[in-house]
This record gives C-alpha cells, sequence and structure tokens, in this order.
C-alpha cells in the first residue's frame, strides 16, 4: 500500500510539471523484446542505396529494386517496446513486399547526430518517455535532426516522436518545428481506439475506413499549410474527436510523418510503418499533398479559428482560407460553415463535401448590437444553406432577431461560432453581434 501511494504521489508531482508522457517503458537498450508480426530477422544489407536525385516512384517504374536506409533511435527516454515494433514491420515488409521493389535496412542509435545520420534515408523515432525528454536530451541533436531533413531526409515521429517534432505541443514546449505546420494537443488516454482514414491516408496507406490501434497518451494534432491528415481519432477517448491521429508535413527538402498513436505496436496494421515510412522518402505521392475535397466538422472549425483571427486583426475577410481541401473562398467556406454548424449540433460526423458558391453580389445590411442565441443561430445556418443551394451564391444579408446582417459580418459570426467550437468542443449558447 506504502508504494502505490508514493507512485501515486510521483505520478502527481510528474504531471505537475508539465511535461507529457507516453508511457512507455524507455531505455537505451536496443535489443528485440519480441515479435508482432512474427518475424525476428533483420533485412539484408547487400542491396543498392536510394539512388540521389531519384524519387521513389521513379525507381519503382523502372523496376529496380532499392533501399530505404532507416536509422531507428534506441537510446536514452526510447522505448524498447516501439524500438522492436518498427524492427517487425520492416522485417514484415521486406518478407511480404508490402512496397513492390524496395527493400527496408535499418540500424539502431543510441545517439542522434549529424554523423550518425549521414548515409541513412530516413530517422525513425519511436515513442519513450515524452516529447519533452526527447527535446532536452543530450543524446539528440535537434540541430541535426532539422538539418538532416531540411537536406531531403525524412522522418517518422511516433508519439514521443510526433510530440518532439511538432511545432508546438500548447500549453506545454515549442518542439523541433520539423513539421512546422503542426500543433499537438496533449492526450491522456492508454488502450486501443479506433482511427479514420482519410482520403489522402488511404493513398499513402493503401486501406479506407475505420481501424483499430494502439494507443499510449500519444498527440492529438491540427494542421495548416501543406500538412496533409493521413488518419483522424474516430471517437472521443482522446479527448480530441476528429483530430489528426496520423499526418505528414514538408521541412526544407525533406519530409515528416507523425503519428500520435502505435501502428508499430499494433499487429492488425503490419503495412503502416513501412508505408509511413516510403511516404517520407518521397514515395507514393508528388512533392505536394493531394488536396482532399471534404473537410471534418473539426477540420472547418480549425480553419474559422484563422478566418476569425485573420477579420479581428485586419477588419476585413481574408480572399480564402487555407485547409487540406486547399485554398477555400469565402464563399464556400460560409457553406461549409453553416453545413459544419448544423452537423456540430446534430453529432455528425459526416465528411462536408466543397462544393462550388460565389460570392453576395453585394454587402447590405444594418442591425443593432446584442446576442443571437443557439436556437436563432441554427435557424440562420439552415437559411443560408437552402439560399445557397437554390441560388449557387452566397446571400447579401440574412434576417435575424437583430436585423439584417450583412454577408461579411454573417462570416465573421460564423467563424466565431465554430472558433468556439474548437476550442470547446460544443456549440455556443449564443454569439454576440
Amino acid at each position: 500500500m506504502l508504494v502505490g501511494l508514493l507512485f501515486f504521489l510521483g505520478l502527481t508531482l510528474t504531471l505537475n510539471t508539465g511535461i507529457i508522457f507516453a508511457a512507455e517503458n524507455s531505455t537505451g537498450n536496443s535489443s528485440t523484446t519480441g515479435s508482432a508480426y512474427g518475424l525476428t530477422s533483420a533485412a539484408s544489407t547487400n542491396t543498392t542505396s536510394l539512388a540521389a536525385g531519384s524519387s521513389m516512384d521513379e525507381q519503382k517504374a523502372a523496376g529496380a529494386t532499392k533501399t530505404i536506409k532507416v536509422l531507428i533511435y534506441s537510446g536514452t527516454y526510447a522505448g524498447t517496446g516501439g524500438v522492436s515494433g518498427i524492427k517487425q514491420a520492416l522485417n514484415y515488409a521486406n518478407a511480404n513486399n508490402v512496397v513492390p521493389n524496395v527493400v527496408f535496412t535499418y540500424a539502431t542509435s543510441t545517439i542522434i547526430s549529424s554523423s550518425t545520420l549521414t548515409g541513412y534515408d530516413v530517422l525513425a523515432m519511436p515513442g519513450g518517455s515524452g516529447g519533452y525528454y526527447y527535446l532536452n536530451s543530450g543524446s539528440i541533436s535537434g540541430s541535426a535532426i532539422k538539418n538532416f531533413v531540411a537536406n531531403g531526409g525524412g522522418y517518422l515521429g511516433i508519439c514521443a516522436g510526433a510530440y518532439s517534432a511538432a511545432a508546438r505541443t500548447d500549453g506545454y514546449y515549442n518542439g523541433w518545428g520539423i513539421a512546422p505546420n503542426v500543433n499537438a494537443k496533449a492526450v491522456s488516454y492508454i488502450g486501443n481506439l479506433p482511427i479514420q482514414i482519410t482520403s489522402a491516408g488511404s493513398q499513402v496507406l493503401g486501406t479506407s475506413g475505420t481501424k483499430t490501434i494502439t494507443h499510449y497518451n500519444g498527440a492529438a494534432m491540427y494542421v495548416s499549410g501543406k500538412a496533409v491528415t493521413f488518419a483522424t481519432y474516430g471517437d472521443s477517448k482522446t479527448g480530441y474527436k476528429g483530430y489528426a491521429a496520423i499526418l505528414g508535413d514538408y521541412y526544407g527538402k525533406g519530409r515528416t510523418v507523425l503519428s500520435g498513436p502505435h501502428p508499430e505496436l499494433s499487429s492488425n496494421l503490419p503495412t503502416f510503418i513501412s508505408k509511413l515510412i516510403y511516404w517520407a522518402v518521397g514515395g507514393s505521392s508528388s512533392s505536394t499533398p493531394t488536396p482532399t475535397t471534404s473537410l471534418t466538422v473539426s477540420q472547418v472549425a480549425q480553419a474559422a479559428s484563422k478566418v476569425k483571427a485573420f477579420y479581428e486583426t485586419n477588419k476585413r475577410l481574408p480572399n480564402y482560407v487555407t485547409t487540406t481541401a486547399g485554398q477555400i473562398s469565402m464563399p464556400k467556406f460560409l457553406n461549409l460553415m453553416t453545413t459544419a454548424t448544423t452537423q456540430a449540433n446534430s453529432g455528425s460526423t459526416a465528411a462536408i463535401k466543397v462544393t462550388n458558391v460565389n460570392g453576395a453580389s453585394s454587402w447590405t445590411g444594418t442591425y443593432k448590437s446584442g446576442n443571437i442565441q443557439k436556437s436563432e443561430i441554427l435557424s440562420i445556418a439552415q437559411k443560408i444553406k437552402s439560399f445557397i443551394t437554390t441560388n449557387g451564391r452566397a446571400p447579401n444579408y440574412v434576417s435575424t432577431s437583430l436585423g439584417n446582417i450583412s454577408y461579411n459580418s454573417v462570416i465573421y459570426m460564423f467563424s466565431k461560432i465554430m472558433a468556439f467550437y474548437s476550442t470547446n468542443k460544443r456549440l455556443p449558447n449564443f454569439v454576440s453581434m
């Protein structure tokens, strides 16, 4: 009982320091501790290195067998299970020809520096004690990692490796920033959970739908710019349903893949690691992410936060907002926001298709200051959706209990509503105008 009490106090004190943990066993020992896929032998290293100036897709098309050389960090704070899981996933890929004409070789290192990274195509940072520890470890050079990726190297970060690579973990610390368009939310959940594969993720992973994956307090992430989401959290166990679980981003000439959950510890997902690493070295996709044609409610809400901030800073609407579906004009975004508002109210998680919407013919309307209650917000959203469906354009104004609110003010109003949803995961009881 005394031991249990001391453990509880230790955990409480640790959490109060604001450090994010991955809840894994961590050590500098890189030995294999079992096989998730029934394979234990390492890949042969007697193969040809990845040719300079040639993409992996081009080499595959030529029918040549090429090698992707992976360096796996196995030093202080790294989880032995994660290290072993990555090895086993790469063994599985070689044994089952998961990526045709490609062979994966790997080595482990307890130190990450410019010299240890030399000659490798990808750095894999497994889960471990936490992103904070990776960022402050004397065994890991953040500058070496940044230079490696900026000069064309690939990066796979899982759990702690994702936290440390993101631009920032909100409320805690800045990361290395090799995923410059990605911010992370700290998550406290251990167990299996569902992830939903996106259309972009389906192209990379070769599968679709909902998958069950292992999770140990890994990040929930939200994206901007060029970053592309491969899978989202499919339920509320993490507290961040709809947030990115697995994604890709770009840094300099290189690519980064971040995964909050653990595909390498999920025996039902044996191909994920190799396919994500293949994407990280430039395979299976062009140099820019394939735009999606739809957005989730959470993605609309995240974009709405950017529109709200722009409007409040510049006293005008932006010309467009950047999303995983590309740059979306304000008329299109108004349609997305009103649809997202009604879906957020009903609890629907259906993807919202981006459709063509023309702008308002004029910006007219006068109204008095006051609050618009939630019931009226929903009614206004329906009216706007119906108007757009009928007329193919955004309305000049919308009639409300406060008067006629003009087109630009309506967009600002719904950006406030959905920004509130992004933060609180519920619609506001009212919006002030």
